[in-house]
């Protein structure tokens, strides 16, 4: 195997018609679905998946994260999608993430943070248990991207705009009785303009998640442009921000 996949977990797909955009190119949120299959996936391998955290009432939660792009990736491609955890920072278990081309080449990058949830009181399970189930060391110490996923907020002194409001349903919600992460960027693209993101391609996105959102919640999506031209969509639900998220188009 290539020294630089040995430690880490891999899969091998392809681009399919379901994951693309008009221009059969691949979605950012399809992106998404493929890294939270392969946090899954690799955290079930290391030993420390919802298996191992149920018995303590836990389970893992996505915090904030960050792709990149660097190119499109289109339709049909044959993909190799590359995870692993890179140990504990401050409150947050990292993990990156790689999806290459057929050539080996990076075309996405991403990093995410993560926190353990306690589900009866629905708050970040902290104690010297973690360490216990959770290893704080790296499975390797290569970077995806080398800095944290980013805190988003608003442009200061910016009025945010209300472009639109979605109800959690049915096919929102996953086995954490709540509404899936992946979910609000879809909510987001949907309610940027369609000249944006039909016309413009998604370079970049770093999506902060605050409050989760439960079946028959109305999340209300609010917008504003940032100075440096990226977009930042924020949801709430009764004036409390779920998520907030900055997309950058090119």
């Amino acid at each position: 195997m290539n020294d630089y996949l040995k430690d880490k977990i891999t899969e091998d797909s392809v681009v399919a018609c379901y994951m693309t955009d008009r221009w059969k190119r691949l979605r950012a949120d399809a992106f998404l679905d493929l890294a939270q299959h392969m946090a899954v996936v690799g955290a079930d391998t290391l030993q420390f998946g919802d298996t191992q955290l149920a018995p303590y009432g836990c389970v893992w939660v996505l915090a904030r994260q960050h792709l990149r792009f660097e190119r499109p990736v289109l339709h049909k491609e044959r993909i190799k999608m590359l995870t692993w955890h890179k140990g504990l920072d401050g409150l947050y278990f990292i993990r990156d993430y790689q999806l290459l081309d057929a050539d080996g080449k990076p075309a996405v990058n991403s990093t995410s943070s993560w926190v353990i949830m306690n589900i009866a009181e629905r708050r970040i399970a902290r104690g010297d248990f973690l360490s216990e189930i959770v290893s704080t060391d790296p499975q390797s110490s290569d970077d995806a991207i080398a800095e944290r996923a980013a805190k988003v907020a608003a442009p200061r002194g910016a009025e945010l705009e209300l472009i639109g409001s979605h109800v959690v349903r049915y096919s929102d919600v996953d086995y954490n009785q709540h509404a899936n992460n992946v979910r609000y960027t879809v909510w987001a693209m949907d309610a940027l303009p369609e000249e944006l993101v039909y016309e413009k391609f998604l370079k970049e996105l770093t999506i902060n998640f605050n409050k989760e959102a439960r079946p028959g919640e109305t999340v209300e999506l609010w917008h504003a442009l940032a100075p440096d031209g990226s977009h930042i969509v924020e949801g709430r639900t009764a004036n409390h921000q779920v998520f907030i998220e900055r997309l950058l188009f090119e």
